[in-house]
């Protein structure tokens, strides 16, 4: 069917089964005639569903006369978008969720399901309190909104806290039964709760300042000049945007002056300390933001090879340098590094893809993929992709592998393999970053890890 308004697009685009319901958005908005607002609204109520699927499923079961109860078509996406309104966002009434939805169940061609989409909804808006603030407390009968804020349901439909507390999160939280369990085995309760939280909530945009061409107190007077605000990053080299100013569209960014990257990832190539000069190898480098933070750190003087599978991704690290004025990137397909000469790079940063537990409030998706199989394969993968980078490491140099993930079989289990494997590495230095900030975005940062070593 053609798509109309915001919350069309918003059911269409959850409706994806190719499993990447944000490429689907974006499709689904840059086809769009809605205005910037309706854009934005899109964009929270697809993403805030998929952040909060498990949640809103557990919610919708606790109103239906039978569970297990299949839904036809998209009645189910339309649900849990009512669903959604209802609970979390709170500058949207009621009655507008349950009206928008009921219209929405004619529009997409299900007309005699409207009066269930009315009552159940209905239903839900009866048994929920309003928005409490103060410390939060786990409970069945507690929706969790924010680390202080909360809504009371009139009866319990969350698993008890205290006899089931990974069934609590997973479905409170909405996060897969897996990684809660291992997260309350590796973190506890408090803990866990807090990364929830985190993963939860909208990630900022964090831009980091291109210092070839600016420092941060010149792009945010640039950026305010351009009616853009932002503020500084507690970190000193980033900038974060005021909520809801798309910097991507401004000249700043198509002047090369910015670098969307999170503080966590920042720190990795301050990690590799690249220096002028130097002879660099990224292993798996798109899109390439840590490649561009490594030649502003060289000064753009030396040389970075750059490798990725990917061609279109290769794309994007090309592009990236090209607008950020720097030259000395040299980008090739990963197969290409047969033909580099062994143990001739200064430095060698072996960023490698993992589970993205660290950065679920970026990645949305990311924490449906989750499961322990996946989880040991994509372990294994990192082992071999960390081996590979060790023998193009000089004598004397040094290898940073770092991850966003915030699991041990992806970072200190990993590491200890390779220092086993590998008796010329030694460990310098890791570090495992949890995720943090989300009251203030000036704070805010993804979890990650990363380890140095020295080869000798």
């Amino acid at each position: 069917m053609n798509v109309y308004t915001a919350r069309d697009i918003a059911v269409e685009a959850l409706r994806d089964r190719g499993g990447n319901v944000t490429a689907h958005l974006d499709r689904l908005i840059g086809q769009s005639v809605l205005s910037p607002a309706d854009r934005s609204l899109a964009r929270e109520l697809a993403l805030g569903v998929l952040r909060r699927r498990e949640t809103l499923r557990t919610v919708i079961r606790a109103f239906l006369r039978q569970p297990n109860h299949t839904m036809p078509g998209p009645v189910n996406e339309i649900l849990l978008l009512g669903a959604y309104q209802i609970l979390f966002l709170e500058r949207i009434p009621d009655f507008a969720a349950v009206n928008e939805a009921v219209e929405q169940a004619d529009r997409f061609h299900h007309r005699r399901q409207q009066g269930f989409v009315n009552g159940l909804l209905r239903s839900i808006t009866r048994e929920i309190g309003p928005v409490e603030t103060g410390p939060f407390v786990p409970a069945g009968d507690v929706l969790p909104m924010t680390p202080d804020s909360w809504r009371r349901l009139k009866r319990p439909i969350f698993a008890d806290p205290q006899r089931m507390p990974q069934r609590y999160i997973a479905d409170a939280f909405s996060l897969p039964i897996d990684l809660a369990e291992k997260w309350h085995a590796q973190f506890g309760m408090k803990t866990t709760i807090n990364l929830a939280f985190h993963a939860n909530s909208r990630a900022p945009m964090i831009l980091r300042v291109n210092t070839l061409k600016t420092t941060v107190t010149k792009a945010i007077e640039s950026l305010a000049a351009s009616g853009l605000e932002a503020q500084p990053h507690a970190n000193g080299l980033s900038i974060v945007a005021r909520d809801g100013v798309n910097m991507l569209a401004g000249d700043e960014f198509k002047a090369g002056l910015l670098q969307p990257q999170d503080p966590t990832a920042t720190q990795v190539s301050l990690a590799l300390d690249p220096r002028p000069g130097m002879n660099v190898l990224d292993f798996c480098a798109a899109p390439g933001t840590k490649t561009t933070h490594i030649a502003e750190l060289m000064a753009d003087k030396g040389s970075i090879t750059a490798l990725d599978v990917s061609e279109d991704k290769r794309l994007r690290i090309t592009e990236n340098a090209r607008r950020m004025g720097i030259g000395i990137i040299n980008v090739m397909p990963s197969e290409a590094a047969g033909g580099l000469e062994i143990g001739s790079f200064d430095r060698v940063l072996v960023d490698v893809p993992c589970s993205n537990t660290g950065v679920l409030a970026r990645r949305p998706e990311a924490r449906w993929r989750f499961d322990l199989r996946s989880l040991n394969q994509v372990a294994a993968d990192q082992r071999t992709l960390a081996s590979m980078a060790v023998m193009f490491t000089r004598p004397g140099g040094r290898l940073v592998y770092s991850t966003c993930s915030i699991e041990q079989e992806e970072n200190q289990q990993n590491v200890r393999w390779l220092l086993q494997k590998h008796r010329n590495l030694e460990l310098i230095k890791d570090e495992l970053t949890l995720p943090g900030g989300a009251s203030d975005a000036t704070q805010w940062h993804d979890g990650g890890y990363y380890a140095i070593f020295a080869l000798r």
